[in-house]
């Protein structure tokens, strides 16, 4: 694939010259392979333990979790290999547009997921695709864009594992404070937010209907934790997204000049 500064050496735009319908079409190819890709692997998590006895809600639980799992891979790493910002946004950005077509499924056979509930769902991975798509643009060449989108990658696991990590962190934390501490790695946490968002709509109480999942972390049962809404890990990851797109264009602008 042509690089971007190859592109900008010619004095082109990118595809706009020999070439550019060809490499405009393997992009367009790429983004539907991707779409596909995470629709089938949503799609089988939610579907295929069905054949082996298990519950459906516990099937759902697990595809949520699973997208949140895959957007945190895919999207650092497939923008970081784009060749252009408008690459890097559609290649890292259709993880989790796709993941639109498992929150329809489960908003037309799952009472927990509303329509209301399905649409906060998709602005959370959608912040959080985002986030991972500023991280895979930061840095100015191939090998630092694939290590940034690397350390991205397991800070969002990281905190998308928060509810198993944090109760070992409270225990050094004064009783007091034990439920602030909790808070700040909660609502921050996508996967804890996505469940909340079905909570609000439905009743539906994730952290005791789901005892498979979380009834090996003491978050909501020895540490009390405050309540976490949807918006909370989407303004984090832009807030995020922002900062990593500013340090970007800031870092552009000290080196065009000497470029010139």
């Amino acid at each position: 694939m042509l690089t971007l500064r190859n592109e900008q050496t010619n004095g082109q735009k990118p595809g706009s010259g020999p070439g550019g319908g060809a490499l405009d079409r393997r992009l367009w190819w790429e983004v539907a392979a991707i779409a596909a890709a995470t629709i089938a692997l949503q799609l089988g998590v939610l579907l295929l333990p069905g054949a082996f006895g298990v519950a459906p809600r516990a099937a759902m639980l697990a595809a949520l979790m699973a997208s949140g799992v895959w957007v945190a891979l895919a999207a650092p790493i497939l923008a970081a290999g784009a060749c252009g910002t408008l690459a890097a946004i559609l290649r890292g950005g259709i993880v989790a547009d796709a993941t639109a077509v498992l929150l329809v499924v489960l908003w037309l056979t799952r009472p927990e997921a509303t329509f209301f509930a399905a649409v906060e769902m998709c602005c959370i991975y959608a912040s959080v695709a985002l986030c991972g798509v500023a991280a895979g643009r930061v840095a100015s060449t191939p090998a630092g864009r694939y290590a940034a989108a690397v350390v991205v990658t397991v800070v969002l696991l990281a905190v998308q594992a928060s509810p198993f990590w944090l109760p070992g962190v409270c225990q050094f934390v004064a009783q007091g404070h034990k439920t602030t501490v909790a808070g700040i790695g909660l609502r921050a946490n996508p996967v804890y937010g996505i469940f909340s968002a079905m909570a609000g709509d439905s009743g539906f109480v994730w952290h005791f209907d789901a005892p498979l999942m979380y009834r090996i972390t003491q978050m909501g049962e020895d540490i009390p934790v405050p309540v976490v809404r949807w918006y909370h890990p989407v303004a984090s990851y832009l807030c995020a997204a922002g900062i990593l797109a500013a340090t970007h264009l800031v870092r552009r602008r000290r080196i065009e000049p000497r470029g010139t």
